[in-house]
């Protein structure tokens, strides 16, 4: 069997992604929150997203998003899934992202 491997292009993509977010998010001009990209229940809704981290393998990295927990708290680090990075892509008008295709 003829092994398949991805394009050079396919591994950088979701790793740029990342990057851009977080570019965006830094600027501070737009504030998202966990109930606004819809992240998992146990991260109360108002808490912030900050950056988002890449673990794993490039061609198909992990994605967590680091949330500011209101009253000080330890950071909540989630793993956000397609529909969450769609939704944060689509709200910091990141139009060109094309997440889990």
């Amino acid at each position: 069997m003829r092994q398949h491997t991805l394009a050079p292009t396919t591994h950088t993509t979701e790793l740029h992604q990342v990057r851009e977010i977080n570019a965006t998010l830094a600027t501070g001009r737009r504030r998202l929150t966990a109930g606004s990209v819809v992240a998992p229940s146990r991260v109360p809704r108002d808490s912030v997203l900050r950056r988002l981290q890449a673990e794993g393998p490039p061609s198909y990295p992990y994605v967590f998003g680091l949330f500011e927990v209101p009253g000080g708290a330890q950071p909540a680090r989630v793993e956000l899934h397609t529909d969450q990075l769609r939704a944060t892509s689509d709200q910091l008008s990141l139009r060109s992202h094309a997440w889990g295709f």
